[in-house]
């Protein structure tokens, strides 16, 4: 299965079956679910284009008194580093490949070992948790720095959650998923 190609696919499959309604019942489930009530310090990406919507659970993440933090993609190196964020939108501005990202005078450097759950984006997800991301390699090299107890959890479809995915060995799975129907995993078997 050629990698490349399936992510385009998929990508694009994205585009033609987007729905806010899905993203707003996937966000509620996470919000409800003990993985997020349970959570103090929360990586969460700020979507962009079909991903799934994250912006109303920033919001109400801050408004619950949750520390939340926010990836900034370090483009020569294709490393993360991390910013709580207190206001929100105001702590932004368009960054790398349009993405939200935090200003310089709003910058606020937190230890990724500080997390205790990572909220993780991704092209398409198998169910025993395998990830496809976007390519550029950002999150699998950073989920090599969180620690051992910090969650991980996926934001996504069920359309886009398939039997097989292409997978490299660099290749990050996640613990947990979240879909419209259900919060599944608890937690996913990781194969070995």
């Amino acid at each position: 299965m050629d990698k490349s190609l399936f992510r385009k696919e998929t990508l694009a499959r994205r585009k033609e079956i987007y729905s806010a309604d899905t993203d707003a019942k996937i966000i509620d489930l996470f919000l409800n679910s003990d993985l997020y009530k349970k959570a103090d310090w929360i990586m969460a990406y700020v979507s962009f284009g079909t991903e799934i919507n994250t912006h109303d659970f920033i919001k109400k993440a801050l408004a619950d008194g949750k520390h939340i933090v926010v990836p900034i993609c370090n483009i020569a190196d294709h490393t993360i580093t991390l910013s709580e964020l207190i206001n929100f939108p105001g702590d932004l501005e368009e960054g790398h490949y349009g993405i939200l990202e935090v200003r310089k005078e709003c910058l606020r450097i937190v230890d990724p070992k500080q997390l205790d759950l990572v909220m993780v984006p991704g092209c398409a997800f198998s169910p025993s948790g395998h990830r496809m991301g976007f390519g550029g390699g950002y999150y699998d090299r950073f989920l090599e720095t969180i620690s051992d107890d910090c969650v991980t959890v996926a934001l996504v479809r069920e359309d886009f959650i398939f039997d097989e995915i292409p997978m490299e060995e660099h290749d990050k799975s996640v613990q947990f998923m979240v879909t419209e129907k259900c919060l599944s995993g608890c937690p996913i078997q990781q194969e070995a």
